[in-house]
């Protein structure tokens, strides 16, 4: 056969291994793929029985736009400030959400960093809302401790327990409070949950701040649509009343701290005017005071001061607007001084003090969105940081901004006051007919007035910051409170279907591995991948213990088996001259002498003369398997010991058939081959019988089949499935090449057909023998050597399989 068609065989014999090999080992191996699917969903049974599920919890909630920093007026000047525009507010909702002091807020609140637990034989139990005991201990304790472990135990009164950490115990009793190293804890019973005396309970400190960073890495803040003004806030726990409880006082934590946040320009335009008021109320006093000295050393009569008052007052209704602008100017000079302060540099400026259309003011609420971006910023990031870098250069030029808005309303605001003065010339010439004293003490009661109608604006405004302080809202809504949306770890379904497909497959991938890693022949596909010497006959496996297999009307599938071969040999021995047919193979054990038993019974049932030669000298069988006497045969007649018709004897179950036996072994079986009597006995035995079958020893460890070839008029070379290794296909390989043997013909043995053996996967032969390729034999009568001589039935594991066979009633 060609290289072309030995690779068209190898193509062919791969596709079957993929498919056909494949369905054939599913349905022969089919309880092992049931019984590791069920193990698996046992396993992922107990799985899901001990996994604590973990369950999602969400809440919604809305950005309030009728409370957004950035208004739809407001974005065309802030845009063009270079600032953001009101889109950016709610990522800013997000940032803060997520950020790990406003998490810090709720562990402290629902006091996370304290956990409680029950160990189980299997799982561990943690408690929420539900422990049988409590752990008091004060919040500055609980802010600021480290990590701590304590195991607790109650005794059989539930009344006194053992805490123990870290190989030291502490006693105590229920109400009483106790010394540990963490602080001061008091522990006490529950309405939840009984106590067990004797249960192993623990209670853990965490690091406050290391549990707002785990919570907060855990917070997923999503908005559902580009340009959506509401958000999910959304965690996963094992426990969801604690997710819930979390969630809840997330939204109301970012509630308070957002009102705190927005008040912040309204509390320190408060304190802004507040200690504005002081001041003016000291400048006010001080006036009346000099009003009254005044009085009293120039002994002022009522008259004069009744004059002077009603001067005043239509000098006040003259100069009304010029005090309304005084009084700005007077505000503008002190924020203008606390903006130069670089002690203020940081601090939100108050933003409503100014009546000048706006402008100002939207400045500093952009400068103070700006101071309240940069602490959040700090909180997380370094000074060096982009943002953190960027944010304060904004507040830079936003300071710049506010100055210069300031100062060209105090210029605008000058001139103004300069026109007013001018056009009130005439009222000023009145005050100058009045004599000096009436004068003078008019003096004081404008300065009087002026800080009396600066007073009052000063009250007016506070009073107008404190009521919208009082009227903030939080910038967002809560749609919808928190609420447990099922749990999603473990999926139930999800591990069951794994579990399926891993039961399935890891029998699947054990045979195929099995399958790759084979050394040994199984399929016809190992053979014909490798060789070309064809396939005469198969085999199947025999479970019955004694060599004769095929008799007189035996219908059996091995007899049916035998008859094909003998069939196919007759083919192959068309000439009615060709009647040796000669068996070998690789090594010992793969049943060529079970074969030429088998062999020479099927053609002496079909009425032919046979005999069959026990030619192993170094390891017969045949004899012994048949229960004949070995006490001559052709050792004996080669050396001349013995005759023809000493040797020859029926072989006692087949009248057609007659045996000659191997005699004793020989030291030399090689060179008692090749002496002359052995061809005068071949002679002898072809001119009186139809059919001569040899059991010769195995072609791939000594030359005594090569001798006997010039005999044979064909070779059937036995390999057994599962058992022939796949490299001494190379032995019948050279052979055929070299041709050193005649017509040289395969024949596997011991086929597990229910398995399907053209295809199929599984061994039929017994595991134990110990023979390999390449080893030796011994020379001289009883020795062995390197396990050739080794008799099968000494091994262990058939000893066991024929006691077990003894016991099972009906087998033999």
């Amino acid at each position: 056969m060609d290289n072309f068609s030995i690779k068209s065989k190898q193509e062919a014999d791969t596709s079957s291994f993929n498919i056909r090999w494949m369905l054939t080992t599913l349905l022969a191996t089919w309880p092992y793929f049931l019984g590791s699917i069920i193990v698996a969903l046992v396993c992922a049974n107990l799985y899901l029985r001990y996994t604590t599920p973990v369950y999602k919890l969400s809440t919604e909630i809305m950005l309030n736009e009728a409370n957004s920093k950035s208004s739809k007026n407001d974005e065309m000047i802030l845009e063009g400030l270079g600032l953001s525009s009101r889109n950016n507010d709610i990522n800013n909702v997000i940032r803060v959400l997520k950020s790990k002091p406003l998490m810090l807020s709720v562990v402290n609140k629902l006091k996370l960093n304290l956990q409680y637990y029950e160990f189980g034989n299997v799982k561990t139990t943690q408690f929420y809302g539900n422990s049988p005991f409590k752990v008091e201990v004060a919040d500055t304790v609980l802010q600021n401790c480290g990590n701590a472990n304590y195991k607790l135990v109650f005794e059989s009164d539930k009344q006194h327990f053992t805490i123990s950490a870290d190989k030291e115990s502490w006693k105590g009793k229920i109400g009483t409070p106790l010394t540990i190293p963490v602080g001061e804890v008091t522990i006490y019973n529950t309405s939840y949950a009984p106590i067990k005396p004797g249960a192993k309970y623990s209670f853990v400190f965490s690091n406050a701040m290391a549990t707002a960073a785990g919570y907060a890495g855990g917070i997923d803040v999503g908005k559902p649509d580009k340009g959506a003004s509401y958000v999910t806030i959304a965690m996963l726990d094992e426990i969801p009343g604690r997710g819930k409880d979390i969630l809840d006082t997330l939204v109301r934590v970012y509630t308070v701290a957002n009102i705190e946040e927005r008040n912040k320009t309204s509390i320190n335009t408060i304190e802004f005017i507040t200690e504005r008021l002081k001041r003016v109320e000291e400048e006010l006093v001080g006036q009346e005071k000099k009003i009254e000295i005044f009085k009293t050393s120039k002994r002022l009569t009522g008259d004069v001061v009744d004059q002077s008052k009603v001067l005043v007052e239509n000098t006040n209704e003259n100069y009304k607007e010029l005090y309304a602008k005084e009084v700005q100017l007077e505000v503008i000079n002190s924020l203008e001084k606390f903006l130069n302060n670089e002690n203020n540099d940081g601090d939100v400026v108050p933003a409503g003090m100014l009546d000048d259309g706006g402008a100002f003011a939207k400045i500093a609420e952009k400068y103070n969105e700006a101071v309240h971006e940069k602490e959040r910023l700090e909180l997380t990031k370094t000074e060096t940081h982009p943002e953190v870098v960027g944010i304060k250069k904004q507040m830079k030029n936003l300071r710049a901004d506010m100055r210069n808005s300031i100062a060209s309303t105090k210029r605008s605001l000058q001139v103004v006051i300069g026109e007013l003065k001018k056009q009130n010339g005439s009222i000023d010439a009145q005050i100058r007919q009045v004599p000096q004293t009436e004068r003078i003490y008019l003096d004081y009661a404008r300065r009087q007035h002026l800080m009396e109608e600066l007073f009052l604006y000063l009250l007016k405004k506070r009073e107008e910051t404190e009521v919208a302080k009082s009227s903030t809202a939080p910038n967002i809504t809560v749609i919808n409170a928190a609420e447990n949306n099922g749990a999603v770890k473990p999926n139930r379904s999800r591990i069951k279907s794994t579990a399926t497909l891993i039961g399935f497959l890891i029998p699947l991938v054990v045979l195929i591995l099995r399958r790759m890693l084979n050394t040994r022949i199984i399929t016809k596909g190992d053979i014909n991948a490798t060789s070309d010497i064809p396939i005469i006959g198969e085999i199947g496996h025999s479970d019955n213990e004694g060599s004769v297999a095929v008799k007189n009307n035996s219908h059996s599938a091995l007899s049916e088996q035998f008859r094909a071969l003998r069939t196919n040999i007759q083919f192959l021995l068309p000439d009615k001259n060709d009647k040796t047919i000669m068996l070998t193979s690789s090594m010992s054990g793969e049943g060529k002498s079970f074969i030429a038993i088998n062999l020479a019974s099927t053609f002496a049932i079909s009425g032919k003369k046979v005999v069959l030669m026990e030619l192993d000298l170094r390891k017969p069988k045949i004899s012994k398997n048949l229960g004949l006497n070995n006490s001559v045969g052709l050792s004996s007649y080669a050396v001349g010991q013995s005759e023809i018709k000493d040797i020859i004897q029926p072989s006692g179950f087949e009248d057609n058939l007659f045996v000659i036996s191997s005699g004793p072994i020989p030291p030399n079986p090689a060179e008692l081959i090749m002496l002359q009597r052995v061809d005068e006995l071949f002679a002898y035995l072809k001119e009186n019988f139809d059919y001569i079958i040899i059991d010769t020893a195995p072609a791939g460890l000594v030359t005594d089949a090569l001798l006997l070839n010039r005999f044979a008029n064909a070779t059937l070379y036995v390999v057994r499935q599962g058992y022939t290794f796949k490299q001494q296909l190379q032995i019948p390989n050279d052979l055929q090449a070299e041709k050193k043997i005649n017509r040289l013909s395969f024949v596997i043995n011991d086929v597990v057909f229910k398995r399907g053996y053209t295809y199929g996967y599984g061994y039929g032969y017994e595991s134990g023998y110990g023979y390999g390729y390449g080893y030796g034999y011994g020379y001289g009568y009883g020795k062995y050597s390197n396990g050739y001589f080794e008799e099968e039935e000494k091994s262990p594991v058939k000893k066991v399989i024929k006691k077990i066979k003894q016991l099972i009633p009906g087998k033999k």
